[in-house]
C-alpha cells in the first residue's frame, strides 16, 4: 500500500509541476532568447573584429629588417625580383599554360574527328568492295 501511495504522490506532483510548468516555460523561453541574442552578438562582434584585422594585415606590407643583414645579403635582396614581378611572371606562365592546354584539347578533338572520318572511309571502302564482289558474282 505504501508503494501505491508513493505512485500517487508522484503522479500528483507531476500534475502540479505540469500546471506550474506553463509559466516557467515562458520564462525559460525568454531566457533562452536573451542568451541566443547575446551569443549572436558575440559571434557578430568576433567576425567584425577578424575582418578588421584581416583588412589591416592586408594593408601592412611585409618588410625585412635590413639593418641585421650584411651588405652582400642586402645587395642580393635588392637585385632579386619583387613580389609584384614574381606574381606577374606566374600570371603570364598561367596564361601560357592555359593557351597550351586549349590548343592541345583542340588538336586532340581534331585528331579524334580525323580518326572517326578515316574509320568511316575504310568502312565505306570495305562495303563498296563487298558490294562489287557480290555484284561481280551475280553476273558471272
Amino acid at each position: 500500500m505504501d508503494h501505491i501511495s508513493s505512485i500517487r504522490r508522484r503522479s500528483s506532483l507531476f500534475s502540479i509541476n505540469q500546471a506550474s510548468d506553463s509559466g516557467s516555460t515562458s520564462k525559460d523561453h525568454a531566457k533562452y532568447e536573451k542568451q541566443l541574442r547575446l551569443e549572436i552578438k558575440q559571434w557578430t562582434d568576433l567576425l567584425r573584429e577578424k575582418c578588421q584585422k584581416l583588412r589591416h594585415s592586408q594593408k601592412a606590407s611585409c618588410k625585412i629588417e635590413q639593418s641585421v643583414l650584411s651588405e652582400k645579403q642586402q645587395q642580393y635582396l635588392a637585385d632579386g625580383p619583387t613580389v609584384d614581378s614574381f606574381i606577374l611572371e606566374t600570371e603570364s606562365f598561367d596564361k601560357a599554360i592555359l593557351a597550351y592546354v586549349e590548343r592541345k584539347l583542340f588538336l586532340m578533338e581534331r585528331n579524334t574527328h580525323i580518326v572517326q572520318e578515316a574509320k568511316a572511309l575504310v568502312e565505306l571502302e570495305l562495303k563498296d568492295s563487298v558490294a562489287m564482289e557480290l555484284l561481280g558474282n551475280k553476273f558471272s
